[in-house]
């Protein structure tokens, strides 16, 4: 599996050698935990054409997905010449309209789309049969998480 990440094209590994990291960490191990890892340590990076890409296991792509089960996305749809709202802004309306539902994330995708991350299944799918949620500025509409998801 290959996952295509762009920021670290700026980046120089160096030659990317076939033995695995010195630490035995995966790439996404390194990124969850607070430690400082060496890029030494890390997995080469791949290029393909302009892009840069991390190799993964297909466990850790699995394990990914199961992450991502209790999450969902979600459009924000702004009248012509309202302003965006802060990431904050947003949370904090949303936070009001969902009392009972804690611990939450929002992170934003792009081109008013957001994924939300709850931390359980029940919690998303409470917000998920919401459907479309009247804002100050414009209406949230939420979608099932897809693995394909694109803007």
């Amino acid at each position: 599996m290959v996952c295509p990440w762009p920021f670290l094209a700026s980046l120089d590994f160096g030659v990317a050698s076939t033995k695995p990291p010195e630490s035995g960490i995966s790439f996404a191990q390194a990124l969850a935990g607070p430690k400082d890892y060496k890029l030494t340590q890390l997995p080469p990076k791949v290029v393909i054409g302009k892009s840069v890409r991390v190799k993964i296991t297909q466990t850790e792509y699995e394990s990914g997905l199961i992450d991502c089960s209790s999450n969902i996305h979600g459009r924000l749809t702004l009248r012509r010449g309202d302003t965006p709202l802060s990431i904050m802004a947003l949370k904090l309306q949303l936070s009001n309209m969902w009392p009972n539902i804690h611990n939450w994330d929002i992170t934003p995708l792009g081109k008013g789309f957001f994924e939300f991350h709850f931390n359980t299944v029940e919690d998303m799918r409470r917000v998920w049969a919401m459907g479309v949620v009247q804002l100050n500025l414009g209406l949230m509409r939420f979608y099932r998480w897809s693995s394909d998801f694109s803007i």
